[in-house]
């Protein structure tokens, strides 16, 4: 690739290169983790009927201010029994927008039932209601919903056509946690809300997942299916989450509200080098809405494809590069699902995420702020 200006290191800041990147992942610092990994290890009890599992649901709970939580063994397993447990069956239609990765997507084809993919609205993650309204059948038995990035999905409106034909609406919340819509917690929005917590997540196991839901009768046939029929003779599967992992879980619930702030914090650091009115501004969310900064979502003025492939070049590639993110019909898997979704396509064309994670020393920061400075500037002489 030829030399630009954006390859050239600002006086002051650190470069980095492909073979020495910014560092993408985030390892909370120690909080008791070992001593209660010690204990669960003495008990004996390593399974998910363990103690220390109700423990950690029981944080869960409290944290999101829901009645229910219910931790598993992946935000894949918390899809697919939030489906069953919403009562999906074989050959039942499932919305969810165009924007879903494919570990959103793949639970439906779990079930047996058939993916709707509806659109977003212009320039934002929530389902377009016009489109909910226009997609929804007889044979629609859930839709769900998705604050991508960690940034707030406000689908009240689409919630709106949904209850008004009786369908549930499950959020995939597994890279939300901590993210508010309208004051109120993303995954306490609709029917249930599904996590994840593996390494990535702000809230990090390793692998693992939980449901949060206030409707008890949900709860109920969630635990059922999660817990194998509670071996009654009903058909279920075995997703519990073992007591190790919930004993990291638990120890690092109470450490989220000082990780958003610092998520914060850092993704303001960056904000405050764009430009109003400039090439690049950060994806918009609602006055009462609040993204936990999973990543810091930045959206170009025309294709966001020129600086995604700088970024890449000096070893820091967005999500978007990384993961190859572009609509969910994009993949041989859901090509057959295709529809007409602008709306979607002009997000992932004109998108790029950054890291703002707490790990990120005041040199990393720095580099990628200059970064995004002075591509700006460059976009805006054009």
């Amino acid at each position: 690739m030829a030399t630009t200006d954006l390859d050239s290191p600002a006086v002051g800041v650190t470069e980095f290169t492909a073979e020495s990147p910014v560092e993408d992942r985030y390892g909370p610092p120690l909080s008791g983790e070992l001593a209660e990994l010690e204990r669960v290890l003495a008990s004996g009890r390593l399974s998910g009927g363990a103690a220390v599992v109700a423990d950690y649901e029981r944080a869960l709970a409290g944290w999101f201010g829901v009645t229910r939580a219910i931790a598993v063994s992946s935000g894949s397993s918390a899809l697919h029994a939030a489906l069953v447990a919403a009562g999906v069956k074989p050959g039942d239609e499932v919305l969810l927008p165009a924007t879903a990765p494919l570990p959103t997507a793949m639970p439906i084809l779990t079930c047996g039932a058939i993916p709707v993919i509806v659109d977003v609205v212009p320039v934002g993650l929530a389902m377009d209601p016009a489109d909910v309204a226009a997609k929804v059948t007889g044979r629609t038995a859930a839709a769900v919903s998705l604050p991508l990035w960690g940034y707030p999905a406000d689908d009240r409106p689409a919630k709106e056509v949904l209850d008004a034909a009786e369908i549930p609406l499950i959020e995939d919340a597994c890279q939300a946690h901590g993210t508010r819509v309208d004051g109120r917690y993303a995954g306490t929005l609709g029917t249930a809300g599904c996590f994840s917590t593996h390494e990535r997540k702000l809230l990090a196991t390793g692998e693992g997942g939980f449901v949060l839901t206030n409707d008890e009768e949900f709860g109920e046939r969630f635990d059922f299916y999660t817990h194998l029929g509670h071996l009654r003779g009903g058909h279920g599967v075995n997703y519990k989450l073992a007591a190790p992992l919930a004993a990291i879980g638990r120890r690092r619930v109470d450490g989220l509200e000082a990780q958003l702030r610092a998520r914060a914090a850092n993704a303001a650091r960056l904000r405050n080098v764009l430009v109003a009115g400039g090439p690049l501004i950060e994806l918009p969310v609602g006055a009462d809405d609040s993204p936990n900064y999973y990543t810091f979502v930045l959206r170009a003025a025309r294709s966001a494809g020129e600086i995604a492939a700088a970024f890449t070049d000096a070893g820091l590639a967005p999500d978007s590069v990384r993961f190859g993110y572009r609509p969910l019909y994009h993949r041989p898997l859901f090509a057959p699902y295709a529809t007409d979704c602008p709306n979607a396509e002009a997000l992932a064309a004109t998108t790029l995420q950054l890291p703002v994670h707490p790990g990120l020393s005041p040199r990393e920061l720095e580099w990628i702020a200059d970064r995004i400075a002075r591509f700006a500037r460059g976009m805006g002489s054009r």
